[in-house]
């Protein structure tokens, strides 16, 4: 019996100390309201190659019905957006206007543009340069949620940063 016993405690040992020595800790920092920005750091930076690391410059900014001007909300998530952009100068994001179906096509689809060009406007008044931006409108053509109701309306006017 107690020699069964050392080999089983022997055992954990070997076990515990085996996963501690290859254990990678990472962190993420993430706002509510859906995922805006992921920043993942190691304890140990030697061994990363940096030219590899994934970067998350996604996010969507939510507009209030027929405007196209910013929300302190919408700020705070540009602000997120920025600081990835300013970190990363080779990514190149896309800006696509979005509204609800309420209107005409053509109304819907230069709403979108106004606010992807509200969004773009922030950037590069942030640093980003314009040569990195493209903005594109979709008008009612894709919207996020199907419904007819105030809460499907108001998750469909946005622009996605991609």
């Amino acid at each position: 019996m107690f020699i069964f016993r050392n080999k089983l405690n022997f055992l954990i040992v070997i076990i515990f100390l085996s996963s501690c020595s290859s254990m990678n800790v990472t962190q993420e920092k993430v706002s509510s309201g859906g995922v805006k920005t992921v920043e993942a750091t190691s304890i140990n930076n030697e061994n990363i190659r940096y030219d590899s690391m994934a970067v998350f410059a996604n996010a969507t900014i939510y507009f209030e019905f027929d405007k196209s001007n910013l929300t302190s909300k919408s700020i705070q998530t540009l602000k997120s957006t920025v600081n990835a952009l300013n970190e990363n100068s080779s990514i190149q994001i896309t800006l696509a206007g979005h509204a609800d179906e309420r209107g005409t096509r053509e109304y819907n689809l230069a709403l979108g543009q106004r606010r992807a060009e509200t969004v773009s406007d922030y950037l590069v008044l942030n640093g980003i340069s314009k040569s990195r931006i493209t903005v594109k409108s979709y008008g009612e053509e894709r919207p996020a949620v199907s419904g007819q109701n105030e809460k499907s309306y108001s998750k469909n006017r946005r622009v996605e940063v991609n």
